[in-house]
């Protein structure tokens, strides 16, 4: 079972949704995954206290995540 909990939030200042990434039991997201003008993904790392360790397979999670969020957040660009 993954340690990671993936949240979408909406903000209505931003174009397109984004993902906030959490270690399970985590209070602060460690990782925004977003959509930029330009229609790419950005991971953008928050500072955390003390140190963060992300296995490679929860890496591989965090893009597989990322790579099915993109079209999703693009197909609500055009429902808005």
């Amino acid at each position: 079972m993954s340690e990671l909990i993936f949240e979408k939030v909406g903000d209505i200042n931003g174009t397109y949704p984004y993902l906030c990434v959490y270690k399970k039991g985590a209070v602060e997201p460690f990782m925004e995954i977003s959509v930029t003008d330009e229609r790419d993904i950005a991971f953008t790392l928050y500072r955390v206290d003390g140190s963060l360790t992300v296995g490679l397979d929860q890496w591989a999670e965090i893009l597989q995540r990322a790579i099915s969020f993109l079209p999703v957040a693009l197909g609500n660009e055009s429902s808005s």
